[in-house]
């Protein structure tokens, strides 16, 4: 059910000439019925008709495979049929446990390339041969041959049971909906955020704060000098203590224009 809601997300983008380019088990979230979404269009981008990508954009174990001589300079471009593939290895993934191409990240873009068009996918004897069809046609080497469109995806003899109206519309239940009394992600995940992107934040502050420092102090004490303070009960007070009292009000403005500078350090 899973596939077949994200294909049928692919052919809505697809047909906008919007390219997701990271298709991934990261990337595709239940709701809270528990039907499947494509989400983070980051690398997303919008082609026009007839024109290829070029960058080398996505998760490098889930990319297509042309888009390794793109990198090097060896063909133009590429289309929206990564996508296709990049499904085709979430597939894979949910069946296996593993991908279909594993290494390393040392691996070169040039090894990767050598490695998927040497070696071939296992496909294990205990699948069907219809889903040993599907898989090798929507991870084919060969961009020409792959599954690449819903049209092609939903005709073939593995999928052709599945009704994807009944998909659309939502009316196939799904296998699995998340509960709504817990935590439906890794807790550590969302805090490593929060501690790192906090730490970032507090030492640009303080980067920041140090440079103004001097800056702060002077504007405070021309702002401070530019008012005229007026109170009823000190203007009755004789001269002499009238200057002692501006003279611990200046201390004060300075003491407070240093903790308010150290304040903005921390």
């Amino acid at each position: 059910l899973y596939i077949c809601e994200i294909a049928l997300a692919l052919d809505y983008l697809h047909g906008e000439m919007i390219v997701h380019r990271d298709v991934k088990p990261d990337n595709i979230l239940p709701d809270d019925q528990g039907h499947a979404h494509l989400t983070d269009f980051n690398l997303a981008i919008r082609l026009p008709p007839n024109a290829l990508a070029t960058s080398f954009s996505g998760t490098r174990p889930y990319m297509a495979p042309e888009i390794m001589p793109v990198a090097l300079g060896q063909i133009a471009g590429y289309d929206h049929r990564v996508d296709w593939f990049s499904l085709g290895v979430c597939f894979y993934e949910m069946l296996r446990g593993r991908r279909p191409y594993e290494y390393t990240a040392h691996f070169s873009s040039q090894q990767v390339l050598c490695l998927m068009s040497e070696s071939c996918i296992a496909l294990p004897s205990y699948w069907s041969s219809d889903l040993i069809s599907f898989i090798s046609m929507i991870l084919s080497f060969e961009v020409a041959c792959r599954i690449a469109s819903l049209r092609a995806f939903s005709r073939h003899c593995y999928k052709e049971r599945i009704d994807m109206d009944v998909v659309l519309a939502k009316k196939m239940a799904p296998v699995f909906i998340p509960r709504s009394d817990t935590l439906n992600c890794d807790p550590t995940c969302e805090l490593d955020e929060k501690v790192v992107g906090s730490s970032i934040i507090r030492r640009q502050r303080r980067l920041s704060a140090t440079s103004g420092d001097e800056e702060l102090e002077r504007a405070i004490d021309e702002l401070t000098r530019s008012f005229t303070a007026y109170n009823r009960h000190v203007q009755n007070l004789p001269q002499k203590q009238t200057s002692r009292l501006d003279e611990e009000k200046s201390s004060l403005t300075k003491a407070n224009a240093g903790n308010f500078s150290r304040n903005a350090t921390v």
